[in-house]
């Protein structure tokens, strides 16, 4: 996603082994993520010699939890956290009693919040963390 953000402007539909070879992915397993995400409507692609992927929208405007939740499903980092259809944890006895998932439901919003927060675009340019302006995160989506 990183790749087709910076490609953006030119309005050209990039290869999959282009963006393979400059995302560093193997080419069978970036198919099938374009797809999923093709699929999802957030982006746009044609078959063929002249073929390849674009975004279906600006970078600034495709959030990271989109992205996310495309490909792997809820934020919740335990089945019972989830916000819709939560499921009883293994060896939990009463969801209502526990104690710990309430905590994994704040993560869960947090974890919801600063994905919606950021978008394909903060991606292509890289991510500054508080008190280190270095820092620079991998991300591969």
């Amino acid at each position: 996603m990183a790749t087709l953000a910076k490609r953006y402007g030119s309005q050209r539909l990039v290869p999959v082994d282009e963006i393979a070879a400059e995302e560093k992915i193997p080419i069978k397993f970036l198919e099938a993520t374009l797809t999923q995400l093709r699929k999802r409507g957030l982006l746009i692609s044609r078959r063929g010699p002249a073929g390849g992927f674009m975004l279906a929208r600006p970078p600034d405007q495709i959030s990271l939890a989109e992205v996310i939740r495309t490909l792997d499903g809820p934020f919740a980092p335990t089945s019972c956290s989830r916000t819709r259809n939560p499921v009883q944890c293994e060896g939990c006895d009463d969801m209502s009693l526990c104690r710990i998932r309430p905590v994994m439901r704040e993560v869960r919003d947090a974890m919801a919040d600063l994905l919606e927060r950021r978008t394909i675009l903060d991606l292509a340019n890289g991510v500054e963390m508080p008190g280190d302006e270095a820092y620079v995160p991998m991300y591969q989506i």
